[in-house]
């Protein structure tokens, strides 16, 4: 789970948003928007409400809500739930969006198997992705004339898991260290983010590109094409990725570029000024003296 907070932690904005936006992209308040409160019970597999069933979150900007809440000292660690219930218009039907968040001990918060350095890139490879925090970024869809598909309950998940992200970055800088000048004494993630943090765009472009190559080869086994009476289903997603991964693999060759041009000294054969010498023939004159005439062909 993506998000989780501490017992006794105050949630304030940034914590537990939602953002709207109309069918045009503009960002739009809701008509009537109001959120409930659940823990999630996993050995019944059920939602025990808590509180009010209809608080009311805070609106600080334009299709900007968030839950300002307070997690009790007390609180049960475990997996709750925030249900969004709102309407784009006042005779639009009502809509749901599930969030989860988790509540765990205070030091079960740090304790992480990556690095601050590869916690750092692994949040900016998935920010650059927009995939940072799926629950926030919700539309208002389907069309008004579906609507009533709206009234179920949707749960949006992350699309990469930060193990995945970390393979996609390890991948990414040993690509890099191929490519010239050699840089093999950054050999993980850690060191190339204290030693050159210039070169984290770079390594994070190839990363996206290994990711969007990793989707492309999912889709790619569920793509079809139907056509029956005159109505045709198409999914083909596999083409977007590649797409993307090409406007990534672009800009990684220009920072590949970049970094050859860091090299200040090429070291190549030494040959004689003028004419042609046997022994320089058969590498580098280093030979004591000067060639004589007859020494030349």
């Amino acid at each position: 789970m993506a998000v989780a907070f501490s017992p006794g932690q105050e949630l304030s904005r940034g914590d537990l948003d939602i953002f709207l936006t109309n069918p045009t992209g503009a960002v739009s308040n809701a008509s009537q928007i109001s959120y409930a409160l659940y823990y999630f019970d996993e050995e019944e597999e059920d939602e025990v409400l808590i509180g009010n069933p209809n608080r009311e979150p805070v609106n600080p900007s334009v299709g900007e809500y968030y839950a300002a809440l307070l997690i009790p000292p007390s609180a049960e660690p475990g997996e709750y739930r925030i249900r969004w219930s709102f309407k784009e218009f006042a005779n639009s039907p009502v809509q749901q969006v599930v969030m989860r968040f988790a509540v765990v001990e205070s030091s079960s918060l740090i304790a992480s198997s990556y690095t601050d350095e590869e916690r750092s890139m692994i949040d900016k490879l998935r920010m650059l992705l927009r995939d940072q925090n799926p629950d926030k970024y919700y539309h208002f869809r389907p069309p008004e004339h579906e609507g009533s598909i709206g009234t179920y309950n949707r749960v949006f998940g992350q699309i990469w898991e930060d193990v995945e992200l970390y393979e996609y970055l390890e991948r990414s800088l040993d690509w890099w260290n191929m490519f010239p000048p050699e840089t093999e004494e950054m050999n993980n993630i850690t060191r190339l983010v204290r030693g050159k943090p210039v070169w984290r765009t770079a390594i994070l472009w190839n990363a996206i590109s290994h990711a969007c190559f990793a989707l492309m080869a999912n889709w790619t086994a569920d793509e079809f094409d139907y056509s029956i009476g005159g109505v045709s289903l198409t999914i083909e997603k596999s083409s977007k990725y590649e797409t993307m991964k090409s406007s990534a693999d672009m800009q990684f060759d220009k920072a590949t570029e970049a970094k050859m041009m860091t090299v200040k000294i090429m070291r190549g054969l030494k040959q004689p000024k003028y004419g042609i010498g046997i022994r320089s023939a058969f590498g580098p004159h280093v030979g004591r003296g000067v060639l004589g005439p007859r020494n030349f062909l």
